[in-house]
């Protein structure tokens, strides 16, 4: 796991290893350098696999050189068909360029793993990059006319002095409504992300191209329990596979249980919890923990511990609105004290219909048929004073709306009426709209299939990849393996709701309490913070001269959310958070 950078075009030794060096907490282990008049390329390791020969930037059998962040787990199958080739490592590095020595673009179709890799052809002048299926990890990009820069993070490449720091209207839209920006915008007007499951090449012009897409068939069967408990069981043995020691992040949730249960015995678990109990899930970790016996370790995240966000927001490079990034943050933190990779259970609540809305979803659907004045009384008795309490009644009010609409509106953070009003506009719905609709089936399979191909590598995996890099350590989904998706986007809806046919697949291994548990999330006391620990950094932040004088948000609306929700008439944490995060990281890029 490492962090890579490169320039084409008249690259400038010093510029490359200053952009190289903002890695560092992505690699503190090694470095290297490779340079030419046309290209530069600069890494930072994190030695998980071969520590001593595996060494970057690599060449091939001929002048290309590769940059390569990620881990390939089907490397030894791999490395079996390339037996032709004079392999000097035992790397998975040199795996891949051997086999893009071989297949070309082609190579990415046969990589499972996680990945971000860029390979510099010197004779041919040409740059080709790509990034793992659902972007576990990183690529972000700049390319204007004969010149083109790349880094895993966003503050490496604007290190680059001739890159402009533009705000991109659309993608702040796309923040205030989803709390994050999806690729292949960033903030940043001029700045790129290469997105999930494509690839890019550049000879002076640049093509990007999608190189796969989910299925999501439903596929009838009477096996499934044997498939899941297979499939699951093998991901996470595949994911053990390193020179270093490994641990479990662990919440007490089903997924992350499984995958702790799944490893041998005495592994270490990590698990964080809050002081406010209703937050904390330290008591269902502890007995997960018990029940396989695992090296338990966890910590306790207050509000003081918010002091981690100009940290954070570095390292993300734009505004990334979800607050569980810094619980996350500090989980990996402490993780890193004791192990370099842990095994997570994201991908879980998106593959077997785990999530909360889903339920809600299926619900707005039935509700459809009650008859329009009913929902109209309805709307208006549940829109109490709160933002939770107002969304739903939004909702009830606007049923006869298309599905993929109604899902929008729960998974959006500031209405389309809400954002006019602060003064920014823009079309966001597509992004929901268009993945729900091909998607098909019914509404709780179209709503995970959408999460799995948005929310799932926009929000969860950079929140993971960012956190997890910046403590030098390197996190691993089981249930992102390919096997594991196209089982489980196979699988008809009824056996997936509420996660019904994986809790049935681990139930010798699931504690009875929580596979009896129901769906809690990684919330953070969020309401709680604002009003008190981060109280004066909110009004500084967002009723201060500087915000005013940027000249984006309606300061009456950002005064009239801020009394509201500091008075506790209104509960606008989620939307405060966004303005904060936002301004902070305003004062340091733009």
């Amino acid at each position: 796991m490492c962090g890579i950078t490169g320039i084409i075009g008249s690259p400038n030794r010093d510029l490359l290893l200053r952009m190289r060096d903002r890695l560092r907490h992505r690699g503190p282990d090694d470095e290297g350098v490779y340079l030419n008049g046309d290209a530069g390329l600069g890494f930072r390791r994190l030695s998980i696999l071969d520590l001593e020969t595996g060494r970057q930037p690599m060449r091939g059998c001929r002048p290309i050189w590769i940059v390569f962040n990620g881990e390939i787990y089907n490397h030894r199958e791999l490395r079996s068909r390339l037996s032709s080739h004079p392999f000097r490592s035992r790397s998975d590095t040199e795996v891949l360029l051997h086999l893009y020595e071989e297949k070309g673009e082609e190579c990415v179709r046969e990589l499972q793993g996680m990945f971000a890799f860029a390979i510099w052809d010197e004779e041919k002048r040409t740059l080709f990059a790509a990034r793992d299926r659902f972007g576990k990890k990183p690529f972000v990009y700049w390319a204007d006319g004969s010149r083109f820069a790349f880094a895993s993070e966003i503050a490496a490449l604007l290190e680059h002095p001739e890159i402009p720091r533009r705000l991109d209207p659309e993608a702040l839209a796309h923040y205030l409504a989803y709390m994050v920006v999806p690729a292949p915008r960033t903030m940043l007007r001029e700045v790129r992300k290469l997105p999930p499951a494509h690839f890019l090449s550049w000879d002076g012009s640049l093509r990007v191209r999608r190189y796969w897409e989910p299925s999501f068939r439903v596929v009838e069967a009477d096996d499934y329990e044997e498939r899941v408990s297979a499939a699951v069981t093998g991901a996470v043995r595949r994911r053990l596979d390193a020179d270093v020691p490994i641990g479990a992040f662990l919440s007490g949730g089903v997924d992350s249980t499984i995958v702790a249960g799944s490893m041998p015995r005495g592994t270490a678990t990590f698990s964080i919890g809050f002081e406010e109990e209703e937050f904390s899930e330290l008591r269902f970790a502890r007995e997960a923990a018990r029940s396989f016996g695992a090296n338990h370790h966890e910590c306790t995240v207050r509000g003081q511990d918010a002091s981690v966000l100009p940290e954070l927001i570095e390292r993300f490079g734009e505004p990334f609105g979800d607050s569980s990034a810094i619980p996350t943050f500090l989980l990996a933190k402490m993780a890193a004290e004791h192990v370099k990779v842990a095994l997570s259970g994201d991908g879980g609540d998106e593959c077997f219909g785990g999530y909360l809305r889903y339920e809600a979803l299926a619900r707005m659907s039935q509700l459809r048929r009650v008859p329009a004045g009913v929902l109209k009384f309805l709307s208006g008795f549940v829109s109490r004073a709160t933002s939770r309490g107002e969304r739903i009644g939004r909702l009830l009010g606007s049923l006869r709306r298309p599905l993929e609409e109604l899902y929008a509106d729960l998974v959006t953070c500031f209405p389309g009426d809400l954002r006019r009003e602060i003064g920014v506009d823009g079309e966001v719905l597509g992004r929901i709209r268009d993945p729900f609709r091909r998607a098909g089936g019914d509404a709780v399979h179209a709503a995970s299939s959408t999460d799995l191909v948005t929310y799932l590598p926009d929000d969860l995996l950079v929140k993971v990849d960012i956190a997890s890099m910046a403590n030098s350590l390197e996190v691993r989904c089981p249930f992102l393996d390919p096997e594991v998706v196209d089982l489980a986007m196979s699988i008809p809806t009824p056996l997936k709701r509420r996660k019904a046919i994986l809790k049935s697949a681990f139930r010798d291994l699931l504690p009875p309490r929580i596979r009896r548990r129901g769906k809690m999330g990684f919330g953070v006391p969020l309401a709680q913070w604002l009003r008190g620990e981060l109280r004066p950094l909110v009004e500084d932040a967002l009723l201060g001269k500087s915000s005013r004088e940027r000249g984006i948000f309606s300061p009456s609306t950002v005064e009239r959310l801020v009394r509201e929700h500091l008075t506790g008439s209104r509960d606008h944490r989620d939307r405060l958070w966004l303005l904060l995060v936002f301004e902070m990281w305003a004062r340091r890029f733009l």
